[in-house]
């Protein structure tokens, strides 16, 4: 039982990490289809998303299903634990990726703008979700706790673009309408980090049984 019981737990992580790999594509796919501001590759956003919704929901049944099961203890119950809570916060960004991938059809007739921040703010939030998926496949807390640290530099990135996007709209207010898009796509951005955030803290949970979450270990509250 205890060699089938792996088998089933090897199969959850197999799956955890095809969720997040088509949850990277949906990501790469807005980011893409805003830059060329191309509406079809837009709507290849939405038909991953409903994939993906579909994946999210069969992982949370498995994990519910063997936690009744097997009622596994200590690393076995906070990988299922850990592994629910990565699956919600995956999903989640998948619908970060569709609300960018909807700015689109807005933007084509809009004039451009070159909001150059927005590029490197997203550079760095795929960054910590690839970094975010290898601490997990590795196991590897010290990994992820550095991702963490990431999460204050994407909020400065957000300000910043926020601060470049309303000069644009003071000093020409025919781009108004293209500035307040950026602004939601920003606004996306950092939040698709702090559910990057969020997975790293649930690796380090499921690797040392430590919760970090709202910086619970210096009995404080995160901000935000």
């Amino acid at each position: 039982m205890d060699s089938h019981f792996d088998e089933e737990l090897k199969k959850v992580k197999q799956d955890i990490l095809r969720l997040a790999a088509m949850v990277e594509e949906s990501i790469t796919k807005a980011l893409e289809a805003l830059k060329k501001r191309d509406p079809e590759l837009a709507k290849s956003v939405q038909e991953i998303d409903r994939e993906v919704d579909k994946l999210e929901m069969s992982i949370e049944e498995t994990c519910i299903e063997l936690i009744a099961r097997h009622q596994p203890v200590g690393s076995d119950l906070r990988f299922l634990i850990g592994v629910i809570k990565m699956n919600n916060d995956l999903e989640r960004m998948g619908d970060h990726a569709v609300n960018i991938s909807t700015t689109i059809n807005f933007l084509v007739d809009q004039p451009r703008i070159r909001p150059v921040i927005v590029w490197s703010m997203a550079r760095v939030v795929k960054e910590m979700l690839q970094e975010s998926v290898e601490s997990f496949m590795n196991n590897d807390a010290v990994r992820a706790q550095k991702v963490c640290e990431h999460d204050s530099v994407v909020d400065e990135m957000r300000d910043e673009t926020i601060r470049i996007l309303l000069t644009h709209m003071l000093e020409e207010p025919e781009k108004i309408s293209s500035a307040m898009s950026y602004k939601m796509v920003a606004k996306n951005l950092e939040r698709i980090a702090d559910l990057t955030t969020n997975i790293c803290e649930d690796v380090i949970y499921i690797a040392q049984a430590r919760v970090i979450k709202h910086h619970a270990e210096a009995g404080g509250k995160k901000n935000g």
